[in-house]
């Protein structure tokens, strides 16, 4: 009796109702009435953000660098131009921009003092949209490269317009699911973008070279940099007016010997004021007298020579112009006695000052 009651339970259980659960494997047509619903509060409550399309990168030269991307007519979006660097400089951008629905916070102006300095906290937003609504209107997921245009938030009260109003951009810099985008069945249906107001780079040439309808450049209107070219300049030529000459003026720390006064030495000039220039360079010649004079230009500033007896002896120094360096040193030493031979032909050589002192003895 037992047994036939069990068998009658067991039967029973099975035929009441299956086991209920809220995920499925599939998407069914609860998931597509719960996209519908939350893409229709995406039209009505979300606000319009501008899509200027990633589309690759401009066509490229490599030159036989392995490190850059090959040349070829369609170059996708996941091409990375430059292999060493990671990165994509040249990205160009569809000339069709496309109209997305979004939601995000809006945050106030506030400083912040937990990083190195004082940094301005807004500059970076988080916008949400409808996953299935993008692959619609876009053809692919966002990415990052991508640039959104938010029209309401365009700068029309500015104190000086003649330019147009200032438009807002902003680049994606990553793309995730939204925590709170799942519906009942465990099925997510909003991303997560993570945006940075863009900077006047060279990768983003293609938007900010673009003209609006009064006829001026994006750039002139969203950048400063014409302004810092400007500043830039103005302060180059007033210091180029400042420092009219090169190098340093060095003849006020002279004294002149024959007036003991500051000034420029008189004899101090690199000219003999006896004897016979045989001429000037960066090595003595072979052949001098007793008494003749050559002036070394390889010190600086120019020193002069004189023959006495089997060496030269220094003179003066030429001290007329402005020093362009402050040493009086040789720039090589010549060990004229050292030399080798090759392929049966002795060449004089260049020796260091420690070879040339070296004490030899003698066998």
């Amino acid at each position: 009796m037992k047994l036939v009651v069990k068998s009658l339970l067991k039967k029973i259980n099975m035929c009441v109702m299956p086991r209920i659960q809220l995920f499925k494997q599939h998407k069914g047509k609860d998931y597509e009435f719960i996209d519908k619903v939350v893409r229709e509060h995406f039209f009505a409550g979300g606000t319009a953000i501008m899509l200027h399309k990633y589309i690759g990168i401009h066509e490229q030269d490599n030159d036989g660098d392995f490190t850059k991307s090959h040349t070829n007519n369609a170059i996708p979006e996941t091409t990375i131009q430059d292999l060493l660097l990671l990165e994509n400089r040249d990205r160009k951008y569809s000339d069709d921009i496309i109209e997305l629905r979004g939601h995000y916070t809006v945050g106030d102006t506030d400083l912040d003092l937990t990083q190195f300095g004082l940094t301005v906290a807004n500059d970076v937003l988080f916008i949400t949209f409808h996953t299935n609504d993008v692959f619609e209107r876009v053809g692919r997921k966002l990415m990052a490269g991508d640039v959104f245009e938010l029209p309401h938030l365009l700068d029309d009260t500015g104190l000086d317009n003649s330019k147009g109003p200032i438009p807002k951009f902003y680049a994606v810099e990553d793309v995730t699911r939204s925590s709170e985008g799942f519906d009942p069945g465990w099925w997510p249906h909003m991303i997560r973008v993570k945006c940075k107001v863009i900077e006047d780079t060279q990768e983003y040439r293609d938007i900010l070279e673009a003209q609006n309808e009064d006829g001026h450049a994006l750039q002139d209107i969203v950048s400063s940099i014409g302004r810092d070219i400007e500043v830039s300049e103005a302060v180059y030529n007033q210091a180029e007016l400042e420092t009219p000459e090169s190098g340093y003026e060095t003849r006020h720390l002279y004294y002149n010997k024959t007036e003991n006064m500051p000034g420029v030495a008189g004899s101090e000039d690199g000219v003999p004021a006896e004897g016979v220039l045989v001429g000037q360079g960066d090595s003595f010649p072979d052949s001098a007298t007793e008494g003749q004079h050559f002036l070394r230009t390889d010190f600086t500033p120019h020193r002069l020579f004189k023959k006495v007896g089997d060496r030269w002896k220094k003179v003066e120094d030429d001290k007329r112009a402005a020093w362009q360096k402050a040493s009086t040193l040789a720039r090589t030493y010549i060990y004229n006695t050292g030399s080798f031979t090759e392929q049966n032909e002795t060449v004089q050589s260049k020796d260091s000052l420690t070879k040339a002192a070296k004490p030899k003895a003698d066998f």
